[in-house]
């Protein structure tokens, strides 16, 4: 198993003293990768499109963000199926002792293909299983954040190719589990703490835009359309998970 560790950080960011410090301190080769600070090219991004079903334009940041983390995913495409990358954010703090196994870690979430080290919100969390010394979280919401993940080759390929336009954040776009199917799972209890610096990739994450009636009433129904095919993945998992205990 090939094991990869990237570092998402703006060049000459404060931020990557603290970063190198603690992943110096691992067992195991790293990078930082210079966060993007434009659109990912390729992608259409339709300010428009995105008000009527995000409610809002994106940032700056978030789309530099997007970026970034799409060339990681399109990186790791390209390796052989045994590669595992780690993707982090430099604004958290690890726990050494489960880093330091990040090895077997990476070997063990194989068969997920993505899992999260860290969530902004616990959306409907429940236990599925354990995992080494922790256990799987599975989550039936909007996780949010991306300061921390495992991923496989074969779930970077899926989300290359499922995703064809920018139109919300990168983790609301990761966490539709109901769009994509790919389940949002955790290590749990996180071995990831989240340092608030202060931004400097992602920009205020919420910007008032004044939205028209019409504006409203197409972003309303997004929003409803959404919430109805989440529901409808959650009665599937649910059926799925109670045949599978018989």
């Amino acid at each position: 198993m090939t094991l990869l560790i990237r570092c998402i950080s703006l060049a000459g960011s404060d931020r990557r003293a603290r970063m190198a410090e603690q992943l110096d301190a691992l067992p195991f080769d790293w990078s930082f990768f210079d966060a993007c600070t434009v659109p990912p090219a390729g992608l259409p991004y339709d300010p428009a499109r995105t008000l009527a079903r995000h409610g809002r334009e994106l940032t700056r940041g978030e789309l530099g963000c997007f970026a970034s983390h799409w060339a990681l995913w399109r990186e790791l495409a390209a390796m052989d199926d045994d590669a595992v990358m780690l993707v982090l954010e430099d604004d958290i703090l690890i726990n050494p002792v489960f880093f330091a196994a990040m090895d077997r870690v990476a070997a063990a979430m194989r068969r997920y293909g993505y899992l999260r080290l860290y969530a902004k919100v616990p959306a409907g969390a429940r236990y599925e299983g354990p995992f080494l010394d922790r256990h799987i979280a599975r989550f039936s919401g909007r996780a949010y954040g991306t300061q921390a993940y495992l991923i496989t080759p074969a779930t970077a390929r899926h989300w290359l190719g499922s995703i064809r336009e920018v139109v919300r954040p990168i983790d609301d776009e990761m966490d539709r589990y109901w769009a994509h199917g790919v389940p949002i799972r955790a290590a749990f209890p996180f071995p990831v703490m989240e340092v608030d610096y202060g931004s400097t990739i992602e920009g205020k994450r919420r910007v008032a835009t004044p939205l028209s009636k019409p504006q409203r009433l197409r972003w309303e129904w997004a929003k409803a359309s959404e919430k109805a095919w989440r529901h409808l993945a959650d009665l599937r998992s649910r059926v799925s998970g109670a045949r599978t205990k018989r």
